[in-house]
């Protein structure tokens, strides 16, 4: 319960701002990610490869959340194939990678989440949101904004 109410705290304190702190984004990520791990406790693997030098860095609220969401709603996730999200610094971009492995119906996938992301970060950075697809992974990698 108590991840519940940290999740609802930082949504509603984070609304109004445009941008938070790396920092701050990781460590509600890692309070969603407690809650996902009490659905699938065997099936969801999480890598979190990024160094602290990268924390002041600014990105969007709520952003690797939606990421986590969606690689959750568009894969298969069970202990024997697990679903495994990895977070990396490339370049001054956060890339978060799943490997792939989808389901074959997605109940509300309305492809609107990521067209918002991109148009928002559009009126941020010149730098694109850039999206790859193998047949392996799905990789989206987000500018980080300065501080």
């Amino acid at each position: 319960m108590d991840g519940l109410s940290k999740t609802y705290r930082y949504i509603l304190k984070s609304r109004d701002s445009e941008t938070v702190s790396l920092g701050d984004e990781l460590k509600f990520a890692e309070t969603f990610l407690q809650l996902q791990l009490t659905r699938f406790p065997k099936g969801l693997e999480w890598k979190n490869r990024v160094s602290a030098e990268y924390l002041h860095y600014r990105i969007v609220p709520v952003t690797i959340q939606n990421m986590i969401e969606n690689a959750i709603k568009h894969n298969q996730i069970d202990e024997d194939t697990p679903l495994v999200i990895e977070l990396d610094i490339i370049d001054e971009y956060l890339v978060i990678r799943n490997n792939l492995q989808k389901k074959e119906f997605v109940e509300t996938s309305n492809q609107h989440g990521l067209r918002s992301l991109q148009n928002l970060y559009s009126y941020m950075t010149d730098r694109p949101i850039v999206v790859e697809e193998t047949n392996e992974y799905f990789t989206i990698s987000i500018p980080l904004l300065q501080a």
